[in-house]
């Protein structure tokens, strides 16, 4: 009795797949191909320096204007133009720049949870930085 080799395929698309296991039967030729195709939605488009330098530009504006301690906004502002500068390099420290926007925003949960004034700043900064991430080449946890 001769077996005939029963071709299979199968294609996912659109969606996401993780732990996935792909198996066929022992004695059979089996082969899997996986191709991984990773594309940047039209929401999260590549930004250009100046366009970072302007997002930070409007954090700072919102602690300028918020209803925070002087001493907190004065200290978050500082990190904010430090991240500021760095990202009007020629060659941005990304890195530098995220760590201190990260201080920014520990500034910032720091002052959330004695006034709740920071609660509404928070509320404008986050988009912001969810913007941001990308450029950075972060996860949005790097701000948690």
């Amino acid at each position: 009795m001769s077996e005939e080799k029963s071709p299979q395929s199968f294609s996912i698309s659109g969606g996401q797949v993780s732990n996935a296991q792909i198996g066929g039967q022992a004695g059979r030729d089996l082969s899997a191909t996986q191709n991984q195709q990773i594309n940047q939605g039209d929401n999260e488009k590549s930004l250009a320096q100046a366009d970072v330098v302007e997002l930070i530009a409007q954090l700072e504006e919102l602690f300028r204007n918020s209803e925070l301690p002087e001493a907190q906004s004065s200290k978050a502002i500082k990190h904010l133009e430090a991240a500021k500068e760095e990202v009007q390099e020629k060659e941005p420290d990304k890195d530098f720049a995220a760590k201190n926007l990260q201080k920014a925003t520990k500034v910032l949960k720091e002052a959330n949870e004695a006034v709740t004034a920071g609660a509404n700043i928070w509320e404008k900064v986050q988009p912001i930085i969810t913007k941001l991430l990308p450029w950075l080449g972060v996860a949005a946890g790097f701000f948690t």
